[in-house]
């Protein structure tokens, strides 16, 4: 029973999971093609994206084809042509301000306190001044959305290497983020009480195409997808690229503003720091002649400084 148990859990994950993108759309959820570490030395050449199970992922990916132009590109057609693009644009800041928990919480758990304390300000802005999310005010005031997943998370924390995957409905990912997908939607699950913000979590990995738990967030993307594959020889190969670069971009700046990873900042080369000290020698003290310089009435002692040469001793002999 236990173990019965165990598997209905993790098969509600992986659908849930797979109701959050649709199939080869999921652009900001993909493998890293070169491995950026303080602790690893910078390569000009990037490493060739880790594709072991190829013939696999292009079967599912051939799958996941067939529903994107029977199902996706149609709905997506239709909702861009008659739903005004003003109100897809309240919709995808509705569900983005959603997801903004989630997104503090892990930029907290890969110690970036500036991101956390931006998402943090947006979420409050946003949901108060911006209606509870149908207007992203923060933006306007400079605050840009910030990035931050479990699978990022453990990126920081050291789970660097990870294969390319091909999910059914999902599409595009990689071993590490398909994982952090799925405890994200696991964590969501008792957190939030309503089901669009569930749906928000989960969408918050889709790019270019929408979801089927949330269908409006981001179908208006759906036809910059269908243009890339139009355009490409080889779609599986172009799209596994695409959403690699911006995934390496997000890991990027994550390892680069986190503490437990960002390398401290050079030191400024114009700052001005005391190189040499000058003391004057016993001789030159003694010979000084202080005459001139009035007392001072004052309990306190002053420090006087004598700016010239010192006064020639008459008594000297010649040199």
């Amino acid at each position: 029973m236990k173990f019965s148990a165990i598997l209905n859990w993790v098969g509600c994950i992986f659908v849930g999971v797979g109701l959050s993108a649709c199939a080869s759309t999921s652009a900001s959820v993909s493998s890293p093609e070169y491995l950026a570490s303080p602790d690893k030395e910078a390569s000009d050449e990037p490493k060739a994206i880790a594709d072991p199970n190829e013939q696999f992922n292009r079967s599912v990916f051939d799958s996941n084809q067939k529903f994107n132009h029977s199902v996706l590109y149609p709905t997506a057609k239709a909702y861009n042509e008659n739903v005004p693009q003003s109100v897809r644009d309240r919709i995808d800041a509705f569900t983005t301000n959603l997801n903004e928990p989630m997104v503090f919480a892990n930029d907290v758990l890969q110690l970036r306190p500036a991101a956390a304390a931006t998402t943090l300000g947006r979420f409050a802005l946003n949901t108060t001044l911006g209606l509870g999310g149908l207007f992203d005010v923060a933006a306007t005031q400079g605050m840009a959305k910030q990035s931050g997943d479990f699978g990022q998370t453990m990126y920081v924390w050291g789970y660097r290497d990870s294969s390319y995957l091909v999910l059914p409905i999902v599409g595009p990912t990689n071993v590490r983020d398909a994982i952090g997908t799925g405890v994200e939607f696991a964590a969501g699950i008792p957190a939030a009480a309503l089901i669009p913000a569930k749906a928000a979590t989960l969408a918050s990995h889709v790019d270019l195409a929408g979801t089927v738990t949330s269908p409006l967030t981001n179908l208006s993307k759906a036809e910059d997808m269908e243009t890339l594959e139009d355009s490409s020889l080889d779609f599986y190969s172009m799209l596994r690229s695409v959403t690699d670069q911006k995934r390496q971009a997000e890991l990027q700046e994550a390892l680069n503003t986190s503490a437990l990873t960002s390398t401290p900042p050079p030191p400024d080369p114009n700052a001005i720091e005391p190189v040499m000290e000058l003391v004057s020698s016993p001789t030159m003290l003694k010979s000084r002649q202080f005459t001139d310089v009035p007392k001072l009435p004052s309990a306190r002692p002053r420090t006087v400084v004598i700016v010239g040469p010192p006064a020639p001793d008459k008594d000297a002999p010649a040199q």
